[in-house]
């Protein structure tokens, strides 16, 4: 069946972008949900699209000069993540988790009937991020992939190489046979070629990998990542482990570019414009696609003694999750987009086309490194007045170790002696008298007219002198722990999302924008969001109550709606589609800055509440406040003092109360809510020592401090336990009470130290996690009963700093 695209939409972008490259996205067919993992045509143009869904997509008309004339089918099903796809003599190549397939059309009917098996010369554990990246193909007819290191708990940082070749480059050869190629690779979401025939791939920051970069793939490299050398006969080719956190002695290849954190935080594909200027000024360079600020960025390179570096440019903003880029017969630029699980800009799913108006922008193409300095190319003669003082050169480097990426480290403004421009204008000579090899250098050129006035280089060599042995990535002494930034937090909606709310309406789903009415969310099976969709639509509001405390929580509205967060059931704070007035308390004060981006975008809000205090007549003595409210980073509102409830919130003023997530003004979805109580428990003066077991009467408090690695432990209290977990297979998660009062919210991360309460008050069990009250269940026990710990044997790693009761 053909299914016909609606009209095409247009993505924002900034107002000088769009007069030089237009962004079309082409409306999938309805119910639909295209997140592309791979994207290639064949000898009619027509388009294939294979997804993370396990489709591929057989799109006619692709080309067409309006997008709503392309006609959609579906080819195949039935894959596993499809994240790579090449036609080959109009042969449809999917590179599937664990094989690379062929799928044979054997009538011509546009369905694929049969699918074949080229490889599966790789392990697969099925651990979440095992991945498979591809496919480009050399001319001998060898395919190229990447492959994932998995993450575990409850280290998720640290990758592991569990199944053969996981963390590595590969060949696989016509005939199946595979080859690895270069080790060290951590998450390689891009493989592709330079115009010069060179392999490269981009990895994603995280462990060993200080922030997104392009490296050359050559035979035998290795990037940097330790796990993947358990392949080797250094490591008896899986018997031995390397260390996770000890740098290997193993030589890196460094980095051709790395890319700026603030500019790529997940970096997907990249393709080269080979189509002859077609697509403006920039042939022979990268195009590499950003999910996570949604960016196109635009690469130079060039080999210094022997080796690739160069510049990264921004090229076009705001676009959507973009994962995969390809060049069309027609020299336009199809961009693929996909973030589930893996967070990303709006759109998160879905096709578009990039095309130059044939207008040519004013940028710079290139940058050349010279001995004390740069030689910047531009697109066109320019003769402005260049002030020196205006001129930006910042020098820095980054950590080489396991800890979750690196910040720019070791920073030094440099200055321009000179700023000389050639005879016709189109370049600029900076010479800078103090560059060194092993840095990253970021320069700003304005008042220039330039629409992105920015480059960063990274100069492994300089053209003369000794040849450099410091890479920009420098190993340095490990930090003893990664610092758990978790500790004193609750994740409210980790694992059984809903456990602790309560409210008609909401659901654990996943939302998009819905591209024919933008008002409202388009939402399917998924776990990424909270939202209310169902019918009627009601508040969404906390059984447990809190007095002061932080939070963080993330937050996406639909263009036009209207929700709050109500504190204590009284006192809102605004989210709004709205930059004036998200960010806000209803009626007290507005936003001083804006950080709301827009409608279906995810925006992460942090802040703190301080709880009105009374004394024990039950009179106010300080009022109820908002403090340090930040939207994406950008704080919007200092402090707001609250002289009773807000518009919307109960009557009377408590100590404590629930979180509301307003839900009757327009649809919302939220994320990852946490809260980090004030005030936890920390005098224990005239508290007992508890023992591994100990005999309890009547009435009874237990607090302790305790932290669990992996497994089950807990707190036997006569028959019932109290159990105390991370996160793993069991159901009955830490705060749970067994038998017969299961919680299944993941409230604790691992290895996280937590305030652990337990008290018989009465009839009534009571369960407290960081000062907060999580359940009250009956006490089954006697008056007289049996406290003991439950270790859970030593694989659980479970820890006790201190316990005490009374």
């Amino acid at each position: 069946m053909i299914l016909i695209l609606l009209s095409a939409l247009i993505s924002p972008q900034t107002e000088e972008e769009q007069s030089f490259y237009t962004l079309e996205t082409f409306t999938p067919p309805t119910g639909e949900v295209i997140e592309v993992g791979g994207m290639d045509f064949d000898s009619q143009g027509v388009l294939y699209v294979s997804t993370r869904r396990g489709r591929v997509w057989r799109i006619e008309n692709a080309l067409a000069e309006t997008p709503s004339d392309a006609q959609w089918s579906i080819f195949a099903e039935g894959l596993h993540s499809g994240l790579g796809l090449k036609v080959v003599e109009d042969q449809v190549y999917v590179l599937q988790r664990g094989e690379l397939s062929r799928l044979e059309d054997r009538d011509g009917d546009g369905v694929a009937e049969a699918i074949h098996t080229l490889s599966q010369g790789w392990g697969l554990t099925g651990n979440y991020h095992e991945f498979a990246f591809g496919l480009p193909r050399d001319d001998d007819g060898n395919y190229y992939i990447s492959t994932n290191v998995g993450f575990w708990s409850p280290e998720w940082w640290h990758g592991l190489s569990k199944a053969p070749w996981r963390g590595w480059v590969l060949k696989v050869k016509p005939d199946g046979e595979v080859e690895p190629i270069a080790s060290g690779v951590r998450s390689p979401c891009g493989l592709g070629w330079n115009q010069e025939g060179d392999l490269f791939y981009t990895d994603n920051q995280g462990d060993w990998m200080p922030v997104c970069g392009l490296f050359h793939v050559t035979p035998g490299a290795f990037f940097g990542h330790p796990a993947s050398l358990r392949w080797t006969e250094a490591y008896g080719m899986g018997k031995d482990i390397p260390s996770s956190i000890e740098p290997p002695a193993q030589k890196r290849k460094p980095a051709a570019v790395w890319l700026p954190y603030e500019w790529s935080r997940s970096t997907g594909s990249l393709v080269t414009d080979s189509t002859g200027g077609r697509f403006g000024p920039f042939s022979g360079q990268q195009f590499v696609a950003e999910l996570t600020n949604g960016n196109l960025l635009r690469v130079s390179m060039e080999k210094v003694r022997g080796e690739y570096q160069g510049a990264v440019f921004p090229f076009m903003a705001d676009l959507g999750s973009a994962v995969r880029v390809r060049f069309a017969p027609d020299g336009s630029l199809f961009v693929g987009y996909t973030n589930r699980g893996w967070g990303g800009r709006a759109p998160g799913d879905g096709l578009a086309r990039v095309r130059w108006t044939g207008e040519n922008p004013t940028e710079m193409t290139s940058v050349h490194l010279e001995q004390d300095g740069f030689l910047v190319r531009f697109t066109e003669p320019l003769r402005a007045q260049v002030e020196l003082s205006e001129l930006s050169v910042r020098e820095y480097d980054y950590n080489y170790w396991w800890d979750y990426g690196s910040p720019e480290m070791r920073e030094r403004m440099l200055s321009v002696s000179s700023a000389k421009w050639s005879a016709d204008g189109m370049s600029l000579k900076l010479t800078i008298p103090d560059l060194k090899a092993g840095k990253c250098v970021r320069v700003q050129l304005p008042g220039l007219g330039l629409i992105h006035d920015e480059f960063a280089y990274t100069i492994n060599q300089l053209p003369e002198g000794p040849l450099a042995t410091e890479q920009v990535s420098k190993r340095v002494a490990p930090p003893s722990e990664k610092v758990n930034d978790n500790e004193g937090w609750l994740h409210l909606t980790w694992g059984d999302a809903l456990t602790l709310w309560e409210g008609d309406g909401w659901e654990l789903c996943e939302v998009r924008a819905d591209p024919e009415n933008l008002w409202q969310f388009k939402h399917g099976p998924g776990n990424s969001a909270i939202a209310n969709v169902g019918d009627p639509r009601g508040d969404l509001r906390s059984t447990i109550e809190l007095g002061s405390f932080d939070f963080r929580f993330m937050v996406q509205l639909p263009q036009g709606s209207d929700s709050g967060l109500y504190v204590h059931d009284r006192y809102e704070l605004q989210l709004k589609d709205s930059a004036s007035e998200s960010g806000g308390v209803h009626s007290v004060k507005n936003p001083r800055a804006k950080g709301w981006r827009g409608p279906h975008e995810w925006h992460v809000v942090t802040g703190s509440f301080i709880a009105p205090r009374f004394d024990a007549a039950g009179n106010r003595v300080a009022k109820a406040q908002f403090q340090n409210i930040a939207m994406d980073g950008v704080q919007v509102l200092l402090s707001a003092e609250c002289d009773g409830q807000t518009g919307g919130g109960l009557d009377g003023e408590v100590a404590l109360g629930p979180l509301r997530f307003q839900g009757t003004m327009g649809q919302v979805a939220i994320a990852d809510v946490r809260v980090r109580p004030h005030h936890i428990p920390t005098d224990f003066e005239g508290w007992a020592s508890l023992e591994d077991s100990q005999q309890v009467e009547g009435d009874f408090s237990i607090q302790a401090r305790v932290r669990i690695r992996d497994g089950v432990a807990g707190l036997r209290v006569g028959e019932q336990t109290v159990v105390i977990n991370s996160i793993g297979p069991t159901s009955a998660r830490t705060g749970s009470v067994l038998p017969g009062h299961s919680l299944g919210v993941d409230l604790i991360e691992p290895k996280t130290w937590m305030h652990f309460g337990v008290e018989r008050r009465g009839e009534l069990l009571q369960v407290s996690l960081n000062g907060v009250l999580i359940q009250a269940v009956p006490y089954a026990g006697e008056e007289t009963v049996t406290v003991s710990w439950d270790h859970g044997g030593p694989e659980s790693g479970f820890e006790i700093e201190y316990a005490y009761w009374r």
